[in-house]
């Protein structure tokens, strides 16, 4: 239940392919509202990678993956969902973040910072 700590599901979301379970995420169908619907442009987006998610009111599903595809993410425009997914790309070759400088909003110099994970 992440309903205290909304703010990083769509980090937890990213990360969730990795576990070696199924992740569940609840208690944040409020993100709804935020600079996008959260959960269905995180739903979207795994998907695209070719995660397993299953969409739900509340929260979602995400599945194990071992082997992401290469795309170009969708931001939305959404500082978060920039930065969340950009995480994907320290694992997998060919993850591209459309729209990166929307992450100005509040860490312009995210992506130099990331950079020195690598």
């Amino acid at each position: 239940d992440m309903r205290d700590i909304s703010d990083t599901a769509q980090t937890l979301a990213t990360i969730a392919p990795f576990a070696s379970s199924p992740t569940i995420i609840r208690g944040i169908g409020f993100i709804r509202a935020k600079e996008t619907d959260r959960v269905h442009a995180v739903c979207a987006e795994l998907a695209r990678l070719g995660v397993g998610v299953e969409e739900h009111e509340d929260g979602m599903t995400i599945y194990p993956c071992a082997d992401v595809q290469p795309a170009t993410v969708q931001t939305y425009n959404d500082h978060r969902m920039a930065m969340a997914f950009s995480l994907i790309g320290l694992r997998f070759d060919g993850v591209t973040i459309e729209n990166p400088t929307c992450v100005s909003k509040t860490f312009p110099n995210y992506f130099e910072v990331l950079d020195t994970l690598r």
